[in-house]
């Protein structure tokens, strides 16, 4: 039997936009960038990205908490606003234990407190917001609360993508 050749490299790229990403979307994992491992995944797959909490057997392996893994095919088909937009998208995946409490340099304030980077117990992985069937949307319109919030969202967004855009999507699967 042969096995499909499946390689994982380590990526500044991915890295450094991720950098970004988190400088401007993510305060819950600023001051924690290095426990974060950024690989490009060589090999067949039907995903794009993936984000990952790690387990024991990985931390001790890598020394990293989470992990992203960016399909090597599929970024090389990307322009650098989607690769931007997958990357902000698998960095959505991680969650943090959060409190809120009394500003020390103003009690009239209140400040985010995440727990400790190093703490596995403080990371979590966060479904999408959305899972639904085009044609159900179709059929029975937005018939759910989070698929209206979705729907708000498209609404307000900067871009939309045209039909041209899927289309291109769906021959590079």
């Amino acid at each position: 039997m042969i096995m499909a050749f499946v390689g994982f490299e380590e990526s500044q790229e991915v890295r450094q936009l991720a950098e970004s990403l988190i400088d401007k979307h993510h305060p819950h994992l600023k001051d924690a960038k290095e426990h974060i491992g950024f690989y490009i995944r060589e090999g067949n797959s039907k995903w794009a990205g993936k984000a990952k909490k790690c387990t024991a057997f990985e931390r001790h392996m890598t020394d990293y908490m989470l992990l992203v893994f960016i399909n090597k095919e599929a970024w090389e088909t990307m322009n650098q606003e989607q690769r931007a937009a997958l990357v902000d998208h698998e960095l959505c995946h991680f969650t943090r234990a959060e409190w809120e409490e009394p500003d020390p340099n103003d009690s009239s304030k209140w400040v985010t407190m995440y727990g400790p980077a190093e703490d596995p117990d403080s990371w979590g992985i966060r479904e999408h917001d959305v899972e639904e069937f085009s044609e159900i949307i179709e059929r029975h319109g937005l018939w759910e609360k989070g698929i209206e919030s979705f729907a708000a969202a498209v609404r307000e967004a900067d871009y939309q993508m045209n039909i041209d855009d899927v289309n291109r999507l769906q021959r590079v699967k």
